[in-house]
């Protein structure tokens, strides 16, 4: 049977990441698995790193790197995915959030199971958030436009020229847009109880199959720091005929952003963040859009 890699993308909270270490370590098929932690906190976590060395090092099939350079979200994770490809030799490679549990004790053969039947570049699993059940996956159902893409840049760069004076407004705006999309994913409940192809995957957790990793040295390119990075990959895989697949029989459970609201502190700084990371992000994917 295929070899399996969980690359979880470790920052600043080390509890939320042992949670989600502890709930792979109780899936079926131990002898598959192998854990790639990919340290992403450059400045703060050598004292994380460490501990999750000592709390693990009796564990072959736990492996902790840390990230030498401040690059974001998908560099971070091609690193990890890299090592779980070249040296570890992975077949199956996962890319987590560290904020993601596994329910299921069957994952790994409800995962096989569906490669078998789509035989397709990436699986993506059903992701509900923890708290109020919204359904995360897929992200979307098509790649955003040229012009949307445009329109998301300026209304970025506007809003955070003026960020002091919009904040209240904009915090509100979250808010409703939030509700707005949970509303509409309870009235499209069916949508999401059934299989659909060629979706734009949640970044949570992203299931890059055998056929994917034998024919791909990353997983994200062009890189980008924060955001963005499903659209890109999406946007990879349909010119180049990757089939993308979102199957609901494989579940994750996701804290949505604990350990990024822990380490940003309060919402003006998570807001503003979001802002200026999508900014550069969605520029990167205009570039390549444009190629």
């Amino acid at each position: 049977m295929n070899s399996i890699s969980f690359v979880i993308l470790h920052y600043n909270d080390i509890e939320t990441t042992e949670q989600c270490v502890q709930s792979i370590l109780s899936l079926d098929y131990q002898e598959l698995i192998q854990i790639v932690i990919v340290d992403n906190d450059v400045e703060k976590s050598f004292k994380d790193r460490q501990v999750l060395k000592q709390k693990y090092c009796t564990k072959e099939n736990i492996h902790v790197l840390k990230v030498m350079e401040k690059h974001g979200f998908s560099y971070a994770n091609n690193y990890g995915y890299a090592y779980s490809r070249d040296t570890l030799g992975a077949e199956f490679i996962l890319i987590l959030n560290n904020d993601v549990i596994f329910t299921q004790k069957n994952f790994v053969a409800l995962m096989k199971n569906s490669f078998e039947r789509h035989k397709c570049h990436i699986l993506a699993p059903d992701i509900i958030r923890a708290g109020n059940h919204e359904h995360q996956n897929p992200l979307d159902i098509r790649i955003r436009t040229r012009e949307e893409a445009k329109y998301t840049i300026l209304m970025n760069r506007i809003s955070l020229k003026l960020y002091p004076f919009l904040y209240p407004i904009l915090y509100v705006q979250s808010k409703w847009t939030e509700k707005r999309k949970y509303e509409q994913k309870k009235e499209d409940e069916a949508y999401y109880m059934t299989e659909h192809k060629n979706i734009v995957p949640f970044g949570a957790g992203i299931i890059f199959t055998p056929i994917f990793v034998r024919q791909e040295e990353k997983a994200f390119s062009p890189e980008t720091r924060f955001y963005y990075e499903e659209y890109i990959l999406a946007l990879n895989c349909q010119r180049k005929g990757y089939k993308v697949v979102y199957d609901p029989s494989m579940c994750l459970l996701h804290e949505s952003g604990k350990a990024t609201r822990k380490s940003m502190g309060n919402e003006w700084r998570r807001i503003r963040f979001m802002m200026e990371q999508t900014l550069e992000s969605c520029k990167v994917y205009l570039k390549f859009l444009d190629e």
